[in-house]
C-alpha cells in the first residue's frame, strides 16, 4: 500500500469517530456539538442526528427547541443551520456577511431599506409566539394589502441574517417552519460576538470535528475567504500530518494510533450531511472515492470541481466509505427505501435493512421496504 493510501484509511477512520458516526453520541445534543452544527432542513436534521446519536425518535428532536437548546439561523456558506444555542452567537458572529449584500435580495422583492426598516417592528411584534408564514402574511396584509409573499419572506429571510427572527421546524419529513422574534423565543436578544475571535474559535471547533483537514477545506465548509480562513489556523497549536492536513497538536497522538473501522458498518447520511459538506471538492478522498464524487455529489449550477461542488447526496458508508446512493419516498404512511450501489460495489438490501428501519421508526414509517436499483 502507498503512503496516500495510508493516510486515506487513517483520515477514514479517525473522521468517522470524530464525526460520531456508528451512532456512538449518547444524545442528540452531544451529536449536534460534535459536528458543530447540520443543516437545519427536514428531513436533513433530524437523520443527521439520528445517525450520529444512540437513541432519537420524533419526541426526542422535538424537544431540543422546546428546552432552547437549539437555533435555526444562517451559518456556514450562509446556509440555515441547526446550531446549539450556547455556540450560535460565535459561529453567527464569524461566518456573517455584510448586510449590505442583502440589499440586491431586497431590491428584486420590490423592498429598499427604508421599507425593510419599518417592516421590520411589525412583523417582530406578531411573531412574538410562533407563526406560519401563511399566517404572518394574512396579519400583516390586513394594514398592507400590496405586502405580497415575495416581499414579505424576503423580509422575513433578510430578519434572520440579522439574528432577528428564528425558524423553528414542525414536520420531521419535511420543511414547513414557523416563525418567532428571536428575543421573545429565547428570553433575550442574541448575544453579538467578536467576529474574529469567533473565527478563530469556530476554526479549531471546526479541526476537532473534522481534521485533519485543509485550509481550503475550513474556507469551502465555512464560506470565509482563504485569507480569512488562513489567519483563523495561524497561531493555532496546529500540526500538519501530511499534504496540508491539519490538526490540533493535542490530537496528534491520537490520530497516529487510530483503530481501524469495522469493514461492514453501515451508515445512512442524509442529503447535506455535516460529514459530506465538510470538505472542499478536491478534498473527499476519505469518505468516497474520486472514481464515484459524481454520484455522491451534485452539479453546483456554476459549476465546480469535477462538477461535484454541490449538494452531498444521501449515502451509505460502509467501513466509513461511500459505496451507495439511497433515497426515499411515502406511500401512505410506508416508506419505500432505494439504495443504488456504486459501480463495482456490492451491496446486500440486508445490509441496509436495520439503518432503513430506524429511519422510518423516526419519520413516522408503518413499514419500510427496500429495494435495490440495478444498473
Amino acid at each position: 500500500m502507498t503512503e496516500s493510501h495510508d493516510l486515506t484509511v487513517r483520515l477514514r477512520a479517525w473522521s468517522y469517530r470524530r464525526q460520531g458516526l456508528g451512532r456512538a453520541a449518547a444524545e442528540p445534543e452531544e451529536a449536534l456539538r460534535d459536528v458543530v452544527a447540520v443543516y437545519s432542513s427536514h428531513p436533513t436534521a433530524p437523520l443527521a442526528l439520528l445517525c450520529r446519536c444512540q437513541t432519537l425518535d420524533a419526541d426526542g428532536f422535538a424537544d431540543l427547541e422546546r428546552r432552547r437548546a437549539v437555533v435555526r439561523l444562517p451559518a456556514m456558506r450562509q446556509s440555515v443551520f441547526l446550531l446549539p444555542t450556547v455556540t450560535a452567537p460565535r459561529i453567527v458572529a464569524a461566518t456573517r456577511q455584510p448586510m449590505e449584500r442583502r440589499a440586491g435580495a431586497l431590491r428584486y422583492a420590490g423592498l429598499d431599506w427604508d421599507a425593510y426598516t419599518r417592516l421590520k417592528p411589525r412583523v417582530l411584534e406578531i411573531a412574538r409566539e410562533p407563526v406560519t408564514a401563511a399566517d404572518l402574511r394574512a396579519a400583516l396584509e390586513r394594514g398592507d394589502p400590496a405586502l405580497g409573499e415575495a416581499r414579505l419572506m424576503t423580509a422575513v429571510r433578510t430578519m434572520t441574517f440579522e439574528g432577528l427572527v428564528l425558524r423553528l421546524g414542525t414536520s420531521l419529513r419535511a420543511d414547513s417552519p414557523r416563525y418567532v422574534a428571536a428575543d421573545a423565543w429565547l428570553g433575550q436578544p442574541l448575544v453579538e460576538a467578536d467576529p474574529e475571535e469567533s473565527l478563530r474559535w469556530l476554526a479549531e471547533a471546526y479541526l476537532r470535528a473534522y481534521g485533519p483537514a485543509r485550509v481550503e477545506d475550513f474556507a469551502w465548509w465555512s464560506g470565509v475567504s482563504r485569507g480569512r480562513a488562513r489567519a483563523a489556523f495561524a497561531g493555532s497549536g496546529l500540526v500538519d500530518v501530511g499534504g496540508g492536513l491539519m490538526l490540533p497538536a493535542d490530537q496528534e497522538a491520537a490520530f497516529s494510533r487510530v483503530e481501524p473501522l469495522d469493514a461492514e458498518a453501515i451508515d445512512l447520511l442524509p442529503k447535506w450531511d455535516a460529514y459530506t459538506m465538510g470538505y472542499a471538492p478536491d478534498g473527499r478522498q476519505r469518505l468516497v472515492d474520486d472514481a464515484h464524487l459524481g454520484r455522491a455529489y451534485s452539479t453546483a449550477k456554476t459549476g465546480g470541481a469535477g462538477g461535484t461542488s454541490g449538494d452531498g447526496l444521501p449515502l451509505v458508508l460502509r467501513g466509513g466509505r461511500a459505496v451507495a446512493s439511497w433515497s426515499h419516498r411515502f406511500q401512505g404512511d410506508q416508506m419505500l427505501v432505494t439504495v443504488a450501489p456504486f459501480p463495482a460495489e456490492t451491496l446486500a438490501s440486508a445490509a441496509c435493512e436495520g439503518a432503513c428501519a430506524e429511519v422510518g421508526r423516526l419519520l413516522g414509517a408503518s413499514a419500510v421496504a427496500v429495494t435495490m436499483a440495478v444498473g
